[in-house]
Formats: structure tokens, C-alpha cells, sequence
């Protein structure tokens, strides 16, 4: 599941974007300001970061060069209501990977942020198969030797990441800040509580499961095919 940055101060338009994206599966973090984003993007990382030009104390335009002069490689998609050539290239000459000039469509900013995503060297496979398991990220659901796996929202998207960075080990802590929305208070006790859920339904046989605790250390996915 992938997280989104969105920078803008309109807490309205902020409001009804994310609103959308979280209907399509996106988590997405809310700040209304470059200083508030500067300090989301201190604990957490993200794969795309959606930045309105005009705002309130720096703009936009100046927080994109400050990102990509420190090396902050995810997409930006650019939101503002300058339409002329001159500002469009601007943007893009700065580091902006698109534009999106206001009023725009709420389908039309899905579809440019899927694509973004799409982009390499992010580009991901729709689909993350290990061992009998099948992960289908455009329908999230989750298939075990063809058999459906009821997972809630929040087990997908624990489940997407450890599958993605398959034999990783990741504290709670990091799970917390990489497959929570930083606002949801998710504490190292959360993130346990749902790796036990997700676990049992994922047990192959009594208490044989590909999600692996390794003590100290924190959690893993493991294929148990390839044991």
C-alpha cells in the first residue's frame, strides 16, 4: 500500500484528496505547511509527495528544490493554479516529476499519481507471489494456493510491505512509522497486536506461519516453501 505526503494549506481541497486516495487504497499523511511535511519526512519515508506551489511561510516551488538538494528521490506531483508555460517548466526544471494545474478532476490527480508510481526504478509488480502465497495489489486481496484470505485494511497494509521486502527484518517501531498513516498513533503494541491477527491467518499448520519473529530484532517474511 503506498503513502503519500500531501503538502497544502487549502484544508479543504487537502481534505477531499485524501479522502479520495484512501477510498483507492493510498495511506496518506496531511501537512499544511513545508515545515509540518519537514517534520513528517524526518520519521517516515514516503512514495509519492503531492506539494501545492502557493503557501503560507515557503512556498512550494522552494521546498521542492530544498527536497531534491537533500537527496529526497520520491515523485512530487506539483499542485498549483499557474497554468503558463513558463511556470510549468519551471516546476519540472526544479525537480517536479508532474503538474496539475487547479481546478483539476479527482481522476485525473489518481491516475497521474498511479503513474508516477508506476515510474522506474519505483516501478512495482501488481502482483507479489512467495510460496503458495499471491498478493494482488490492484485488487488487494490476498490468495493462498488460490484460496481468498479475508485481511481489514491495516493487515493488507502490513502485509504488502513485509511482502515486498520479503526476508527483511523490521522492528515494530519501523512497521509503525512505514505501514501506519503518522497520525494514527499506532504504537509498537499496535503493530504487535496485528502481527499476531495476520499471523493466524496466514498459519500453514499449528503455529507455522511465514510472518517470523526474530528476537530483538522485530518481524519478517519468510516463503515457508523455501524452508
Amino acid at each position: 500500500m503506498a503513502k503519500v505526503l500531501l503538502v497544502d494549506d487549502d484544508v479543504q481541497l487537502a481534505d477531499s484528496i485524501e479522502e479520495m486516495l484512501t477510498l483507492h487504497g493510498f495511506i496518506v499523511d496531511k501537512a499544511a505547511s513545508a515545515y509540518d511535511a519537514e517534520s513528517l519526512l524526518l520519521v517516515s519515508p514516503y512514495d509519492l509527495i503531492i506539494l501545492d506551489w502557493m503557501m503560507p511561510e515557503k512556498k512550494g516551488i522552494d521546498f521542492l528544490q530544498e527536497l531534491r538538494a537533500q537527496g529526497q528521490n520520491a515523485p512530487i506531483l506539483m499542485l498549483t493554479g499557474r497554468d503558463t508555460v513558463d511556470d510549468k517548466t519551471t516546476g519540472l526544471d526544479l525537480g517536479a516529476d508532474d503538474y496539475l494545474v487547479k481546478p483539476f478532476n479527482s481522476k485525473e490527480l489518481l491516475s497521474r499519481a498511479r503513474a508516477l508510481m508506476r515510474r522506474p526504478p519505483k516501478c512495482e509488480s501488481p502482483q507479489i507471489e512467495i510460496g503458495e502465497f499471491l498478493l494482488d495489489t490492484r485488487s488487494r486481496q490476498l490468495l493462498r494456493n488460490g484460496q481468498q484470505i479475508t485481511l481489514t485494511k491495516q493487515e493488507y497494509a502490513l502485509l504488502e510491505f513485509l511482502m515486498r521486502n520479503k526476508d527483511e527484518v523490521f522492528s515494530a517501531e519501523a512497521l509503525a512509522s512505514r505501514a501506519w498513516s503518522s497520525f494514527s498513533e499506532a504504537s509498537p503494541d499496535t503493530v504487535r497486536v496485528h502481527i499476531t491477527r495476520l499471523r493466524k491467518k496466514l498459519e500453514t499448520g499449528p503455529e507455522h506461519s511465514p510472518i517470523r519473529t526474530l528476537h530483538r530484532q522485530g518481524y519478517t517474511f519468510v516463503s515457508i516453501a523455501e524452508e
